[in-house]
């Protein structure tokens, strides 16, 4: 990568992967504006136009060829933002750039973003970041859902607790949601929560490990789990892998 980066979400659009802000420069790192698309044929990075402003931790989700950015934190690593950018992908020239949707309305990070039926949803997160060292963490139940057509958000249904950090092994498959491990209020998860079409959150299974932070996708029809920690800064480097029932 053209940037050594963390707390960033992952978008796929045909043959390329978008990648936007997160913390930059080891740790604690700084937030960036940076973003990237990558070519999967060529094996390449080429930078794309930039966010507004600096974010980490905030949602990446595509609908249709527009890519959507949404909350994370400000440039103080703790400040929660509301802001929500949207980029064509088809625009050139001076129309390739961010413009504003409407606000997240309960503005938080590292939570999971799904693209459903042409919605965008934002799943869990949590309340601030650097202020909360040492303390219980502000995870939340709280799904918010994005609606492009009306440029509007509605509540969709409440997890069965708190959740955070479950970013990147946060999936659709066949209609239903898949949560997998994370973070709820500092203990480290090995349930696999499961929304229903049906909009009814349950246990779907559980990881062999407690995992934060994990990494999580359908490869030929088997559930593939990759990295993340038992404890928060304690990555380990085990991968899991399981048939996934219709």
């Amino acid at each position: 990568m053209p940037s050594a980066i963390t707390h960033m979400n992952t978008v796929v659009d045909g043959r390329s992967v978008w990648i936007a802000g997160g913390f930059k420069d080891g740790y604690p790192g700084k937030a960036i504006n940076e973003v990237w698309k990558y070519d999967v044929d060529k094996n390449t990075f080429m930078a794309a136009p930039s966010l507004p402003e600096p974010r980490a931790g905030g949602g990446l989700a595509l609908v249709g060829r527009r890519l959507h950015y949404f909350g994370g934190l400000k440039k103080d690593r703790d400040t929660d933002s509301a802001d929500h950018w949207v980029l064509d992908l088809d625009a050139t020239g001076s129309a390739a750039k961010w413009k504003s949707a409407a606000a997240m309305p309960a503005p938080r990070n590292q939570f999971g973003t799904v693209t459903h039926q042409g919605k965008i949803y934002a799943i869990g997160g949590q309340f601030h970041h650097d202020s909360r060292s040492g303390k219980p963490a502000l995870d939340q139940t709280r799904v918010d859902i994005y609606d492009p057509a009306t440029d509007s958000w509605n509540s969709g249904p409440a997890l069965p607790r708190p959740h955070s950090h479950a970013e990147n092994s946060t999936f659709l498959h066949n209609g239903r949601i898949i949560v997998i491990g994370g973070l709820s209020v500092n203990r480290v998860e090995t349930v696999v929560w499961e929304l229903s079409a049906a909009g009814t959150w349950s246990q779907y299974g559980k990881l062999p490990i407690p995992l934060i932070g994990p990494a999580a996708r359908l490869i030929n029809g088997r559930l593939v789990v990759a990295g993340g920690a038992p404890r928060e800064f304690d990555p380990q480097s085990a991968v899991w892998a399981q048939t996934l029932s219709q």
